[in-house]
């Protein structure tokens, strides 16, 4: 799963129009504007082209259905929110997310990379915190060493 920038606000992964109606294509834009993503990379983890996204942004086209189950995997987002709901505020589907922990071990990984002189684009770093998140670990020196060590055998002969 890929991580989601943290929002002191609330506990989903946007936030936005919380009073009012929104289309299909709004909830998919506050997943990605939660993502910290650009169009182009956020299509790219979905598995479509920044057209498609922009399309479906923009109201001009319906997403597939096969979007709602990469958004659930990948993103934690709830499928009926993403159909049914009414604002701009996502809804978990696994349960509520630690964000300051995911934020940290993000931050753990981009350190490790800079010190290790390995280049991540955002979504491989974001992805890389996510399953680390998953797995249980938490920011600190431990996973700081078992990150910097991953990172160098990935980086050999780079």
């Amino acid at each position: 799963m890929a991580l989601l920038r943290h929002n002191e606000q609330d506990n989903a992964i946007g936030h936005g129009n919380v009073s009012g109606a929104s289309t299909i294509g709004e909830r998919i834009k506050a997943v990605r504007v939660r993502t910290a993503l650009g169009q182009e990379a956020f299509a790219k983890t979905l598995g479509y082209s920044k057209r498609a996204l922009v399309s479906w942004e923009l109201g001009q086209a319906e997403p597939p259905v096969s979007l709602m189950a990469k958004l659930r995997r990948d993103y934690d987002v709830d499928p009926e929110w993403v159909i049914l709901g009414e604002d701009t505020v996502p809804r978990s589907y696994f349960g509520p997310v630690d964000w300051d922990r995911l934020d940290r071990l993000r931050e753990d990984v981009n350190a490790v990379c800079r010190d290790v002189g390995l280049e991540l684009p955002d979504e491989r770093s974001q992805a890389l915190a996510r399953v680390l998140y998953d797995g249980g670990a938490d920011a600190g020196a431990a996973n700081r060493k078992q990150v910097r060590g991953t990172l160098l055998a990935l980086s050999v002969g780079k």
